[in-house]
C-alpha cells in the first residue's frame, strides 16, 4: 500500500508521462516553409560527420568527432524539402511541418571556385538553426559549413544513430554556477577553435564529401553568433587563411575566456562585421569595438535571439517554444533540439522583411570584402 505522501510523487510522474507520451504523438497540424533564398543559385546541403582521432571528446574519453552541416551552391532545383535533415524527422517541429529551400546531397554546381564561410552556432545551439542565413548565403555563391559540438549544441545526431545531448551537470550548474558557467565556457571555446583550426586545415576533405564542390581556400570567412561570435573574432583575426570576419551579437563577458577579456584587437586589419542587438545592447562594449581596426558596426533595434531562425518560428508557429514537456521529453529520450522563442523580439519588425534585411547585410557587406564568382 502507498504511504500518503507516496501518492503524489506517484500522480505527478504518471501526469508527466503521459504528457511527454501525448507530447510524442501528436500530429502535424501545419507547415511552414522558410523564407526563400534571393540569390542566384540553387541550394544543396549535406550532414558530414568530422573527426580528429588526436582529441577527444568535450565530456567523454572517445576520439573527438563532431557533424557540419554544408549548405552550397547546386544545380538547378525548384523543391522544398524538410527541416534540419538527419536531425528531425520529417521536418516536425512542435506539431509543424517545416520546409527548406536547401535539396539534401544535390549535384554541386561544377568549375566554380566558392568562397568558404565557417559557421559557428551559439552556445547550445545546432548547426541547422541557422538555416535561414546559410540558404541565403550559399545561393549567393558561398559554401558554408556550420558545425555542432557535441556536449554543447543542445542535441547531436551522427550517422550511425548515436545521439548527445548536454549533461545534467553542465545543465545545472552552468545555469546557477557563475565559475562553473565561466570554466564551461573556457573549455568549450578550446574545442570549438580546435575544431574550427582543423576544418580550415582539411577543407579538402570537405570537397571531396561535397562531391569535387571547388572550395576557393584562399578566400574563408569566420562567422557565428554569441558564443559563436566569440569564437569567429578570437580566432579569425589570427588566423593567416582567414580573410573576413562576422560576429554577430557576441557576448563580452567580465572574465577570461579562451585567456582573453573583451574583443581581440585586429593587428592585420582584416575586415570585421559586429552585428549588435540594440534591445540587449552592452554599451561598454559598443565602446570596445568602435577602437577595433577596419571593423564595420551594425546595430539593428532586435533582441539578441532574432538572429536564428527561431525567431522566425516564434513568428510563425502558435506556443512555439513554450511548454517544459518538449524540453524534457527531447532532452530525456534523446530525440531532439530544445526550441525556445527567448530574446527573439524584433523591435515591431514584420519578421519576413527582418530576415530579408538581416540576409541582405551581411550579403552586401561580403560582397564588398570576399565577393563570390558568378
Amino acid at each position: 500500500m502507498f504511504k500518503k505522501k507516496a501518492i503524489p510523487m506517484f500522480l505527478g510522474t504518471c501526469i508527466l508521462v503521459i504528457g511527454l507520451f501525448v507530447y510524442a504523438n501528436v500530429g502535424t497540424t501545419h507547415e511552414v516553409l522558410l523564407l526563400k533564398p534571393s540569390g542566384p543559385y540553387a541550394v544543396g546541403t549535406k550532414a558530414i560527420e568530422t573527426q580528429d582521432s588526436t582529441r577527444k571528446m568535450f565530456r567523454d574519453s572517445s576520439p573527438r568527432r563532431w557533424m557540419v552541416q554544408a549548405y552550397y551552391p547546386a544545380e538547378n532545383h525548384d523543391g522544398v524539402y524538410p527541416y534540419m535533415p538527419e536531425t528531425i524527422e520529417d521536418g516536425v517541429l512542435n506539431s509543424t511541418r517545416v520546409l527548406a529551400h536547401s535539396k539534401p546531397n544535390a549535384a554541386p554546381v561544377p568549375s566554380l571556385p566558392f568562397p568558404v564561410i565557417v559557421f559557428v552556432p551559439g552556445l547550445g545551439e545546432e548547426r541547422q538553426k541557422y538555416t535561414i542565413l546559410c540558404e541565403e548565403l550559399a545561393s549567393q555563391g558561398y559554401v558554408v559549413l556550420s558545425l555542432d559540438q557535441p556536449y554543447v549544441s543542445n542535441f547531436v545526431k551522427f550517422p550511425d544513430g548515436t545521439t548527445i545531448v548536454l549533461t545534467l551537470k553542465d545543465a545545472w550548474n552552468a545555469s546557477r554556477d557563475r565559475d562553473y558557467r565561466y570554466q564551461y565556457y573556457d573549455e568549450a571555446m578550446t574545442g570549438a577553435i580546435q575544431d574550427v583550426e582543423y576544418m580550415l586545415a582539411h577543407l579538402d576533405k570537405f570537397e571531396s564529401e561535397l562531391n569535387d564542390c571547388i572550395l576557393d581556400k584562399n578566400n574563408t570567412v569566420l562567422m557565428g553568433h554569441s558564443f559563436g561570435g566569440n569564437v569567429a573574432h578570437t580566432l579569425g583575426v589570427q588566423y593567416e587563411r582567414v580573410r573576413a570576419v562576422v560576429d554577430i551579437d557576441s557576448k563580452i563577458t567580465d572574465r577570461k575566456i579562451y585567456g582573453r577579456i573583451g574583443v581581440s584587437e585586429n593587428p592585420t586589419g582584416k575586415p570585421i562585421l559586429f552585428i549588435r542587438g540594440m534591445l540587449q545592447y552592452q554599451e561598454d562594449v559598443g565602446d570596445q569595438l568602435t577602437n577595433i581596426a577596419n571593423a564595420t558596426i551594425w546595430s539593428p533595434h532586435v533582441q539578441h535571439s532574432a538572429f536564428s531562425d527561431q525567431a522566425f518560428f516564434a513568428a510563425k508557429i502558435p506556443w512555439f517554444g513554450y511548454g517544459t514537456f518538449h524540453e524534457s521529453y527531447n532532452w530525456f529520450f534523446k530525440r531532439g533540439p530544445h526550441w525556445s522563442s527567448v530574446d527573439t523580439n524584433l523591435g515591431g519588425k514584420d519578421v519576413d522583411s527582418w530576415f530579408s534585411e538581416y540576409r541582405q547585410h551581411i550579403v552586401k557587406w561580403l560582397g564588398t570584402h570576399v565577393p563570390p564568382q558568378q
